[in-house]
């Protein structure tokens, strides 16, 4: 196996898990963001979009970082030890990224739920305030 075959090989399996993590991401991000509050779906849609192009930019450039070698490839085993070094160190990338998009994810939806929890309440006080009868006249109890 060649140098070029090594890097190829790396190359097509990195972005390959990483184009499948993104859509992932992408797709139940945008699931996990809107549910119960569908009054910002285009807000929750631009910030999934916006974290997928973000996860997209870091892991790139950490694939691209990792291309380089310093050890030569002589045979399959060199090239097999070299790949998977290399796509071991890309997918604990990936997971960590991954982790804090599902923390941006939770931190979001929490925020969407303290909201509704709010505008809950103040619909409700506004009922209760509504259906309460204004007191017209002034009795004294004595």
């Amino acid at each position: 196996m060649t140098m070029t075959t090594a890097y190829l090989l790396y190359l097509a399996i990195c972005v390959g898990i990483t184009v499948w993590v993104a859509r992932t991401l992408r797709t139940h991000g945008h699931v996990f963001l809107t549910e119960g509050y569908d009054e910002n779906k285009e807000l929750s849609e631009a910030l999934s979009h916006l974290l997928v192009v973000g996860f997209y930019l870091v892991n790139l450039g950490v694939i691209c970082f990792a291309l380089k070698s310093e050890n030569h490839v002589n045979d399959a085993q060199g090239g097999i030890e070299l790949i998977s070094a290399k796509v071991g160190t890309i997918l604990v990338v990936i997971g960590a990224m991954h982790f804090i998009i599902l923390a941006v994810f939770s931190s979001v939806r929490q925020g969407n739920e303290h909201r509704r929890q709010i505008h809950l309440r103040r619909s409700t006080m506004s009922e209760l305030a509504a259906a309460r009868t204004p007191v017209t006249e002034f009795v004294d109890p004595a």
